[in-house]
């Protein structure tokens, strides 16, 4: 392996942000369930309590490292940061990532993007809307409800 090919970055194919990913072991089929552009919060700062990103890569030549970010778009400030690495039996292969998480806290409204890094670069974002829920109309004082997904 060439040192240019151990430092190239891989091509980023797909990122999906939904409720949840269901990962089939028998088939290897990946199923993104709850696809969405906007989350809608009873109030804010809002706590997302579960989503899911899948994202599919190729072109990875060798062990690369990873980050995912939570980006809110207005300031660039990062929400939510995790690291890992990841490689592939051959430059060809698809790898599917599948990032399951819970509990991110949502400071305030706006735009947001998740970041895809490979060694230090961008490989994609994926934006969605935070807004606060409309009141219903007749709803009487009950406790606000979990955030929609939509």
């Amino acid at each position: 392996m060439t040192e240019q090919q151990s430092g190239s970055v891989p091509s980023l194919i797909s990122f999906l942000v939904c409720d949840q990913v269901i990962d089939d072991k028998l088939s290897n089929k990946k199923s993104a369930i709850g696809i969405f552009n906007t989350i809608l919060v009873p109030n804010l700062p809002a706590m997302i309590h579960r989503m899911a990103i899948l994202a599919s890569l190729t072109e990875i030549s060798g062990r690369v490292e990873l980050e995912l970010r939570l980006v809110r778009d207005s300031d660039n400030t990062v929400v939510f940061s995790g690291k890992g690495s990841v490689d592939a039996p051959d430059p060809l292969a698809t790898v599917d990532l599948l990032f399951a998480m819970q509990g991110i806290q949502i400071p305030e409204g706006g735009q947001y993007a998740f970041e895809l890094l490979g060694r230090g670069e961008i490989l994609g974002r994926r934006r969605f809307q935070v807004r606060v829920r409309p009141p219903t109309p007749g709803a009487a004082g009950g406790p606000p409800g979990p955030a929609q997904l939509s």
